[in-house]
């Protein structure tokens, strides 16, 4: 007799916190599902499982409306009938940093295991494809199981398989043939259950694992319970014996099934051979990104990191860090962070990392005043901090009193190149009447006393009415604010005539002079990682730096760029030999896709050149150059279509202007790249193009963890169209591993290699005016409501930050996670504060970390400093930390916070590996 085939039926939700509604309405719906479903659990013991979509912020969502319910859902969680986690939230793992995917696993663990346990299944059922790393991460939070459904590749043909990270960390992942939908809407007929089942085993066919079961997910996007489920399961396992049918979970379920015999994937999964990867969203709405970006890293390299290490752990501003990381979570949701939402929810996002960059951004302040106030320094120095944890030097800009050649010198006595960027007396203001000026006086003398602007000295003069009139005596006032270091003047005199003035209702007039001021750029040697230099002014011309700037031509020690006056592009000549032309030729195409997808009208138009340039000298050095390009271009207005598609780019036409600004510093191997528009058309892609110095076979591009090489083709299927448009996270690199390009940006997610891998391409802006639409040209179902958009059009002035960096040999070679922390980590400075007795040189190091990169540097629980670290390369490297006592010691640690095993100083990692560092 052959053995019934179990079915496992796992009842859920998919809930998608905010989407085609906005939070608050699905909050809503959210609170009546939930209270629907104790109500049902409660009273039906066959109804045995139900899963809330992996995430628990759904859980808190709904407690912070009915927090009375709280003991029901601890139950029902503790008994394993209601499962939740391991995630916060369902994130996007393309849009978001590797360190957000780590925060949001670790707080939806931490928050599952709280409420009665966090499932121990890595369910990644929505996500627009999978990075890379995501098995490796899985693995270090003691999850053996993955769940996914999109961007498996034709190749893998069976329900199921071995799924490896760079590293060599494995997982079993569960492919959801036919989507986390595949059991929908199961009527209360237990004769139609068994048929699902049976026509469900005819559409796995082959990729069918026997002995193992089939899982069928009861529920779809924002899904109730259905409460019938558990009397028809046993209805239909009484009625027939083809199949065994269970109501039963994800945890459960997986650990019983084959495990033998499998096939392995390495690697991303992004194909959309049987289901959408929906490959647009990394160039919607480009503001989101760039917010998301910035938001990440003031977080990641400056915030979190620079609190750690300069505030004691008492002082450290766990709550204040904890509120900044839930609002990027909340946001890596992946209808949040791919901008594919309505214009509602996108506004919300936008707030979201707005508010986590103001955190963050203040609390580094807060820790550099800190060390400053630590630093034993002159009068008047600066302290320039390197937030990062490798050693380097760069730019800084300052604001000097006096006037004249001035120049920087650090604590060793070395002179820094120092540009003038302007220098003239700064000018001040006047004001006059009875109320107005006396006020402002006031305030100024308010401020003199109590730290306020400083005067150097005054003078006063009587006033009478105007010619022979009769009327009260009033007082002229001429002030001079101080410079740094110059003493402040007593000012009750001068209080009593002003206040004697205004009694007597008389005029009062003020005039307030400035300091004169210099604004200076100064290169700076190299700054210890995680570390400080002072630095002094002094009078006088510091020494040359080399970068120069004449009629459209800049050179600095590395690299020639000259500007093409009749296109606008700029060609670059490296002192190593490698020579590339045209860079940076802006092309702007028809969209007639949505926020999921690019898809061209099929009648486009495409302009690739300008109508006229004009090129002007900004800078020319010695420590930095610049030079504007701006640039007009005769661009369709909008694309004819509707909710269904676009059939081709207006006939209207409007003038554009791309104003460009090329900038090269002191010591960098790239040129900085600087887009402005005011952007008022709609319905189009604008892109910028790079040739490169050789033809490519693929790109290279960085993704959380990890240097993800990539074809020139990409797997599409009959829902989607292949298109190679990838995403990198900070730069890509095109290489044949003799000659390559690499492109820097901040915020610009895709990038594609076209012309037979002869350019690279770099989107600015899709601007698109629908959610979804129902047939585009290159998707022809929706992906999504038909909701217009009109905030998907961006409008409005946009900017653009990028950098092209040519370079010989490959990625590695060219160092490219340095050059990334060069072009996105300014160099911190603070005054110096401190005082000659303060306990701190006037140079050193808070930790020393090499040999790796880092992707965080935190305390945990107990205060203890907690380092993550990452090798990024494909051959074994050794990590090494120290601080000025020497080696430190401790243990790594799991992303749960389990100890693994101890180090002293160092700790190999495999290629591509990633590490926790628990310090003693």
């Amino acid at each position: 007799m052959t053995e019934p085939i179990t079915v496992a039926v796992v009842p859920h939700t998919h809930w998608d916190r905010e989407w085609y509604q906005p939070y608050q309405t699905f909050r809503l719906r959210l609170v009546g599902l939930i209270d629907e479903l104790l109500d049902v659990l409660e009273a039906d013991p066959g109804y045995t499982r139900f899963l809330l979509d992996g995430q628990t912020a759904v859980v808190d969502d709904y407690l912070a409306v009915r927090p009375e319910n709280e003991g029901r859902l601890r139950a029902l969680i503790t008994s394993g009938r209601i499962a939740l986690g391991p995630w916060s939230i369902l994130m996007d793992e393309y849009m978001v940093s590797g360190e957000t995917i780590v925060r949001d696993l670790q707080r939806g663990i931490q928050r599952g295991d709280e409420l009665g346990g966090a499932m121990n299944v890595g369910y990644l059922p929505d996500m627009f494809g999978h990075v890379a790393q995501m098995p490796q991460l899985l693995a270090l939070a003691g999850l053996a199981h993955a769940v996914v459904w999109r961007g498996v590749p034709a190749a893998l043909d069976r329900s199921a398989f071995w799924w490896d990270a760079p590293d060599g960390s494995r997982v079993r992942a569960e492919y959801l043939w036919g989507s986390y939908s595949n059991g929908r809407d199961l009527a209360d007929d237990p004769t139609q259950l068994v048929a699902r089942a049976a026509g469900y085993r005819a559409e796995l066919g082959g990729a069918y694992l026997p002995p193992g079961g089939m899982l069928l997910m009861n529920g779809t996007d924002h899904q109730l319970p259905q409460p019938w489920l558990g009397r028809i399961v046993a209805a239909a396992n009484a009625a027939q014996s083809d199949y065994r049918f269970e109501v039963t979970s994800l945890a459960e379920y997986l650990p019983a099934q084959p495990v033998v015999g499998l096939p392995t994937w390495r690697g991303e999964l992004r194909s959309g051979a049987r289901s959408n990867v929906l490959m647009g969203v990394a160039s919607n709405h480009v503001d989101v990104h760039q917010l998301c970006a910035a938001a990440e890293r003031a977080l990641e390299r400056r915030g979190e990191p620079l609190s750690a290490l300069v505030l004691e752990p008492g002082r450290y501003p766990r709550a204040l860090l904890d509120e900044a990381w839930k609002q990027l979570v909340l946001n890596s949701a992946h209808d949040s962070s791919c901008a594919c939402s309505i214009d509602e929810v996108v506004d919300a996002v936008r707030v979201r990392y707005q508010e986590a960059f103001r955190i963050a951004d203040g609390l580094a302040g807060s820790a550099i005043t800190q060390l400053a106030r630590e630093v034993a320094v002159e009068p008047g120095a600066t302290i320039v901090v390197n937030p990062t944890a490798r050693a380097r030097g760069g730019l800084v800009e300052l604001t000097l009193p006096g006037q004249g050649p001035v120049h920087l010198v650090g604590p060793d006595g070395e002179a820094c190149a120092t540009q003038i960027l302007s220098s003239a007396a700064t000018p001040g203001f006047s004001s006059g009447g009875v109320g107005e000026a006396a006020r402002w006086l006031l305030e100024l003398m308010r401020g003199n006393e109590f730290g306020g602007a400083p005067i150097s000295r005054y003078s006063i003069t009587d006033t009478g009415p105007e010619g022979d009139a009769a009327g009260p005596v009033g007082v002229d006032v001429e002030m001079q604010v101080a410079e740094p270091l110059e003493d402040r003047c007593t000012l009750d005199e001068l209080r009593q005539r002003v206040e004697t003035a205004i009694e007597a209702g008389g005029r009062v007039g003020l005039s307030v002079v400035l300091a004169p001021r210099r604004q200076i750029v100064a290169a700076i040697g190299a700054v210890p990682g995680f570390g400080w230099r002072t630095f002094r002014t002094a009078a006088g011309d510091g020494p040359a730096a080399g970068v120069t700037a004449t009629h459209g031509a800049m050179s600095n020690e590395h690299l020639h760029v000259t500007v093409d006056d009749r296109d606008g592009t700029f060609s670059v000549r490296t002192n190593d030999g490698v020579e590339v032309r045209g860079l940076n030729r802006y092309v702007d195409g028809g969209d007639g896709g949505d926020t999921y997808n690019y898809s061209p009208p099929a009648d486009d138009v495409v302009v690739d050149t300008p109508d006229s340039v004009r090129v002007n000298t900004l800078e020319s050095g010695p420590v930095r150059a610049r030079v504007a390009i701006e640039a007009d271009y005769t661009l369709p207005t909008h694309a004819v279509g509707d909710e269904t598609g676009c059939s081709r780019r207006a006939t209207d036409r409007a003038t554009v202007t791309i104003r460009t600004v090329l900038e090269l510093r002191s010591a960098e191997r790239f040129v900085r790249v600087h887009t402005e528009l005011d952007h008022q058309i709609r319905d189009h892609r604008l892109r910028a193009h790079f040739p490169l110095p050789a033809p490519v076979a693929g790109s290279d591009a960085e993704c959380a963890f990890a240097v993800v090489h990539r074809g020139l083709t990409a797997e599409g299927g009959p829902s989607e169209s292949g298109l190679p448009t990838f995403v990198s996270r900070r730069f890509v690199d095109a290489t044949d591993g003799t000659v390559g390009l690499a492109l820097l940006h901040d915020g610009l997610l895709e990038y594609e290699v076209v012309g037979d891998g002869r350019e690279l391409a770099l989107t600015l802006l899709r601007a698109t005016g629908y959610l979804s639409r129902s047939q585009p040209s290159l998707r022809p179902n929706p992906a999504g409501p038909l909701e217009p958009t009109p905030g998907a059009q961006v409008p409005g002035p946009l900017a653009f930050d990028y950098a092209v960096l040519p370079h010989a040999g490959n990625g590695r070679d060219a160092a490219l996670h340095a050059r990334a922390d060069e072009f996105l980590v300014p160099l911190d400075r603070v005054p110096g504060g401190g005082g000659p007795d303060a306990p701190r040189a006037a140079a050193g190091q808070l930790l020393a970390v090499d040999g790796a990169e880092v992707s965080a540097v935190t305390r945990g629980a107990d205060g203890a400093l907690v380092v993550r670290v990452f090798n990024p390369a494909p051959v074994a490297t050794e990590v090494r930390i120290a601080d000025a006592r020497g080696a430190r010691t401790g243990t790594a640690v799991d992303l749960r916070g389990r100890p693994t095993v101890e180090f002293t100083g160092t700790r190999s990692l495999r290629p591509w590996e990633i590490v926790s560092l628990r310090l003693d």
